[in-house]
C-alpha cells in the first residue's frame, strides 16, 4: 500500500489526537506521547490497535520498540516503514 507522506501523516496525526483525546491541531510533529500529548501506558496499547486498524498491518512483537513511540514523528517513521514493508 503505497500513500503519500503528506497524507500518512494526516492519519497518523489523527489517530493520535483520537488516542489522546485531543483536537488534531493540537498534535504536532515534534511532540512527545507521553511528556507533550500525556498519552498513557495503556493510550500506547490503544494506539498500536488503532494504527493498524487504520493501516492495515499486523504488529509483531519485535515491531514494538519505546523508541518508535516517543514522540509523533517517531510513530509516523514507523508506520511509514510497516505500510512499506
Amino acid at each position: 500500500m503505497s500513500i503519500p507522506h503528506e497524507e500518512l501523516f494526516f492519519k497518523v496525526r489523527e489517530t493520535i489526537a483520537a488516542v489522546a483525546k485531543r483536537l488534531t491541531s493540537e498534535v504536532e510533529l515534534d511532540h512527545a506521547l507521553v511528556d507533550d500529548l500525556g498519552i498513557d501506558s495503556i493510550q500506547i496499547l490503544e494506539l498500536l490497535s488503532a494504527l493498524e486498524d487504520t493501516f492495515g498491518f499486523e504488529l509483531d512483537v519485535d515491531d514494538i520498540r519505546p523508541e518508535s513511540f516517543r514522540s509523533v514523528q517517531a510513530v509516523l517513521h514507523f508506520v511509514e516503514r510497516k505500510v512499506a514493508s
